[in-house]
């Protein structure tokens, strides 16, 4: 178990977690305190109520479930991006065929706004991150418990214990994906067999976000190949995981726009 020693980098999590609760206390009581009620994820998690006793949940109940969606919103779905950047830039004719495919709706909107009917629109970039999060695997596992006795090859797993799917394995797997190392969104063209791909988990309790963070992914890599190009700077040997799978030395880019001009140069890490 980690120690919550001055200096270490979990005692450094925890002091941030604590200003986090703090902005979200007042926040809150801000939210209460008002006569005009907004329609949000904050205002549902106030009208909630505990099951086990009927109470409102209490300020910190509150506060860990925000910090949880901020959590699990912003570095799983930084991290798929990096790798996206990454694929694409590996794969010239992939990047191509993926531009090609937004720009043809960028061309029929014009400056007008993404809709939800344009993302329809996007099979190859939806392929793209399928492929992406199956080779990648941001979510390496999970925990479940055995809600009652289960017998699997021979195996019991008892009512109680603890089973922890590991989803990297799973996407890896050459009975189910044929050259598993190999990027090929052409695979994503028939639909994978059942509890093969579990980007987000499975059953009742997967990922409640993963509409919305594909959404997000369409967008971005909608403006990024309709907007600028990109080149990948340095060694991009070895992969971190602390503790979502990225570059180990981040993905340093260089980022022009298209219509001319340096953006920046930076270092693509969640």
């Amino acid at each position: 178990m980690p120690l919550n020693l001055p200096g270490t980098p979990f005692h450094k999590a925890m002091k941030a977690r604590k200003r986090l609760s703090k902005i979200l206390s007042k926040i809150i009581a801000q939210r209460r305190s008002s006569t005009v009620w907004k329609e949000g994820l904050l205002e549902t998690l106030m009208s909630s109520e505990e099951e086990s006793c009927g109470q409102p949940l209490t300020y910190d109940q509150i506060a860990d479930n925000i910090i949880g969606v901020i959590f699990a919103a912003q570095d799983t779905t930084a991290s798929v991006l990096t790798w996206i950047l990454k694929y694409l830039r590996d794969h010239a004719e992939l990047l191509e065929a993926v531009t090609a495919e937004q720009e043809a709706i960028h061309e029929a909107k014009g400056e007008g706004y993404l809709t939800w009917a344009d993302t329809k629109k996007m099979p190859l970039t939806s392929r793209v991150i399928q492929e992406t999060l199956r080779i990648a695997t941001i979510l390496s596992f999970t925990f479940r418990e055995a809600v009652q006795d289960v017998e699997y090859k021979g195996y019991l797993i008892p009512k109680g214990w603890k089973v922890m799917p590991l989803f990297r394995n799973i996407h890896h797997s050459p009975d189910f994906y044929p050259d598993p190392q190999k990027f090929d969104p052409s695979r994503f063209e028939v639909p994978p067999k059942p509890n093969t791909f579990l980007p987000f988990g499975n059953g009742a309790h997967s990922c409640p976000g993963s509409e919305l963070a594909k959404l997000e992914m369409l967008i971005l890599i909608h403006h990024l190949t309709t907007k600028y190009r990109w080149d990948i700077l340095g060694s991009e040997n070895g992969i971190q995981y602390g503790p979502f799978p990225v570059p180990k030395q981040g993905l340093p880019v260089k980022v022009t726009r298209k219509n001319g001009g340096l953006v920046n140069v930076t270092k693509s890490t969640p």
